[in-house]
């Protein structure tokens, strides 16, 4: 009977202490945990059990526990930001923050181009088909490129479609290749702008994408940096030693649970 009587005072305890900890809820990662700055203590002295003056439970997180939401909000906003937060995974933060230069620059580098080209393009039309640049849309330019003059444009819609707009027969709007060599030259010009704004359309992409991964990981790192820390309180821990207090023997018991 009395070899029973510790585990029957642990099992009423952990009963006991189980609806005070519940209480406490980490809002983060849904877990109810606690943490004691002393350990709980049952002590047997002189053939009585009781529990050690010395102990109490405060609920709270421990140290160096990080947010999960920050963390994701960090990489969000810059990439890596949030695996810096965490502190686990440099090399992984560092990886982001590259990838996110070099996406920009893309995004810049591109764009330049393209514009470069539009302007190109635009005075090649102006010196071989005499086109007035002055407000003209994209559509405009596009029917340029496709079309020898002003006049055949305005007839094949009218045969083929009457969706695009006509252009009024008035030199403003006028234009007049004089080679299919030149309008397709044009053309080229046009395709090759369009492809570099493409691709800086591309990249923007790229800059969502790398921040949405960066966001997952730096949530997961979070959580396993917050998991390594509350280990101790994933299961019951229990730790028996000897000890006395003046002539009398002691067992101290000391646990801690997650819940």
């Amino acid at each position: 009977m009395s070899r029973s009587l510790p585990v029957v005072v642990l099992i009423l305890m952990s009963f006991i202490v189980a609806p005070v900890c519940a209480e406490t809820v980490d809002v983060t990662t849904n877990t109810y945990f606690f943490s004691s700055q002393t350990p709980l203590s049952l002590a047997a002295a002189g053939g009585e059990w009781g529990v050690s003056s010395g102990a109490s439970l405060l609920p709270g997180k421990p140290e160096g526990y990080k947010s999960r939401s920050k963390a994701m909000l960090l990489s969000l906003l810059l990439p890596g930001l949030g695996d810096v937060y965490v502190g686990d995974s440099r090399m992984r933060a560092a990886g982001f923050l590259t990838a996110e230069i070099g996406i920009w620059s893309a995004v810049v580098f591109n764009r330049q181009l393209g514009k470069w080209k539009k302007n190109d393009y635009m005075e090649y039309a102006v010196v071989y088909a005499g086109v007035d640049p002055t407000g003209k849309d994209d559509t405009f330019w596009d029917m340029v490129g496709f079309h020898d003059s002003r006049d055949d444009y305005n007839k094949l819609s009218r045969v083929y479609t009457r969706t695009n707009p006509f252009y009024p027969e008035t030199s403003e709007w006028d234009w007049q290749w004089q080679s299919d060599e030149e309008r397709k030259a044009y053309r080229d010009l046009k395709n090759d702008s369009k492809t570099y704004y493409r691709a800086a359309r591309f990249a923007l992409a790229a800059a969502v994408l790398n921040r949405a991964v960066s966001a997952f990981f730096a949530w997961r790192v979070a959580g396993g940096h917050n998991r390594r820390l509350l280990d101790q309180f994933s299961n019951f821990n229990i730790e028996v030693r000897p000890d006395a207090i003046g002539d009398s023997p002691e067992i101290r018991l000391t646990f801690s649970r997650i819940f």
